[in-house]
């Protein structure tokens, strides 16, 4: 056998409860959810516009034949005042709505309406208050009277929740019923090695035309001996009557001209009843197939908007990955450039330097040296390697600065001397591009 977990998707249900059941199995156990507003309006569009296509299709079908008829009864009119002068069109109108409110009350105006047997026979009232707790409603008869309308109106309300009860319980029967025959189909595949989505493929098949096998073509048959209309127009009354439409156009056991069965009646009932019960499986598997169709195509949408995040994630780190390193690469180039300025402007500036100092006196010269030589002084702490030196260096400058202000106190030589250790010095401190 098959294992549990290959045992997916919906179950062939009947009843509310078991469709309840089957639902159970498809969505996790979690809080109910409700439908969203967005979910419901485009829900409401496609009605509107499956409306929309019917009523125009039945537009173009019906409204031929509709002005064909009022031709017809026109025509049938004329004659018949013309060949009853005595009868004035007026008095021809009054006999005709005579006909249409009998026609309302169930009595058919052809014939003798004496020898017409009652629509409110046991059997037919029986079938008429089986046609209101089924919400069909043929409408072929309908209460007449004050009394009648008052207690169809209380019967109808508590006559529906106990027929919904009733259809529930043969739902479930029916259910197992052919929820058993189904598994040992199912186990007859298993055995061929057939995959479990062609199996419920093949099993629901299996289930809707058995179904209607046993209650859409065997009883259109038989309604197409028993009241003598066309396979269409018995197909017609069976579909209209098991989706609980009921026009009221065909209905079986309304034909004044045939003698039934006093059990034919309640046997249409029956059959209604264990109908209903059937058509409410298929349409309930409908529903269990979407809302799994639903659920699948939520789950890949799913996987897709996570796979796009992924993607946008990794494309965005790529591209703050790339733009680390560009800015980095940029920062770098333009360091270098602005270092490269830098010595330029710092060359040319003292070459000026240079050549304004030659212009000058060797006092002053010296004495721009030496304070050039202190501006530089934290730039060439950076590259000094010899504290010792740099101290030695700068006390030497120091002591040149005093004796060259005061060199009115002293001789030539000593002079010269502060000079030649100036010069000396200010090409060892100032870089070598210098």
């Amino acid at each position: 056998q098959c294992p549990p977990q290959l045992l997916k998707g919906p179950r062939l249900s009947i009843s509310s409860r078991t469709t309840m059941v089957a639902s159970m199995d498809l969505v996790p156990q979690s809080s109910p959810t409700v439908m969203k507003w967005k979910t419901v309006l485009a829900i409401f569009v496609v009605v509107v516009l499956y409306l929309v296509v019917g009523g125009t299709i039945f537009r173009a079908l019906e409204k031929p034949f509709e002005s064909k008829q009022k031709n017809t009864i026109a025509v049938e009119k004329s004659e018949f005042l013309r060949a009853h002068p005595c009868v004035t069109p007026m008095e021809l109108d009054i006999l005709i709505l005579h006909a249409i409110d009998a026609l309302s009350a169930g009595v058919s105006p052809v014939g003798n309406s004496s020898n017409n047997t009652s629509h409110w026979e046991l059997g037919s009232a029986f079938f008429f208050a089986g046609t209101v707790i089924t919400t069909i409603g043929y409408g072929n008869i309908s209460p007449s009277t004050e009394g009648g309308k008052i207690f169809c109106i209380l019967y109808a309300i508590f006559g529906i929740p106990l027929f919904g009860f009733l259809l529930a319980g043969i739902g479930d029967q029916l259910g197992t019923i052919f929820g058993k025959s189904i598994a040992k189909v199912e186990r007859v595949f298993r055995k061929k090695q057939v995959s479990q989505t062609k199996i419920r493929v093949i099993s629901t098949i299996l289930f809707i035309l058995a179904g209607c096998l046993v209650f859409v073509t065997i009883p259109a048959f038989i309604f197409k001996h028993t009241e003598g209309w066309t396979t269409l127009e018995a197909l017609y009354f069976v579909v209209i009557t098991l989706t609980t439409v009921g026009f009221g156009d065909y209905v079986a056991g309304g034909d004044i001209d045939i003698h039934y069965r006093e059990w034919y009646k309640p046997l249409v009932w029956f059959w209604i009843l264990v109908g209903l019960a059937y058509f409410a499986a298929v349409l309930s598997m409908i529903g269990d197939w979407l809302r799994v169709i639903s659920k699948k195509t939520k789950e890949e949408v799913g996987e897709i908007k996570a796979h796009a995040v992924e993607w946008k994630a990794n494309v965005q780190a790529e591209f703050r990955e790339t733009r680390r390193r560009l800015s980095v690469e940029i920062h770098d180039k333009l360091q270098r450039a602005a270092t490269i300025r830098n010595m330029e402007r710092r060359r040319l500036g003292l070459d000026q330097r240079a050549h304004s100092l030659d212009m000058l006196s060797p006092e002053k010269r010296l004495i721009g040296n030496i304070f050039h030589i202190r501006s530089e002084r934290n730039t060439w702490l950076n590259n000094a390697e010899d504290c010792f030196a740099e101290g030695f260096v700068f006390k030497l400058l120091d002591m040149c600065l005093i004796i060259i202000n005061r060199k009115k106190s002293m001789g030539d030589h000593t002079f010269h001397m502060c000079m030649i250790y100036t010069n000396l010095f200010s090409g060892f401190i100032v870089p070598p591009m210098i």
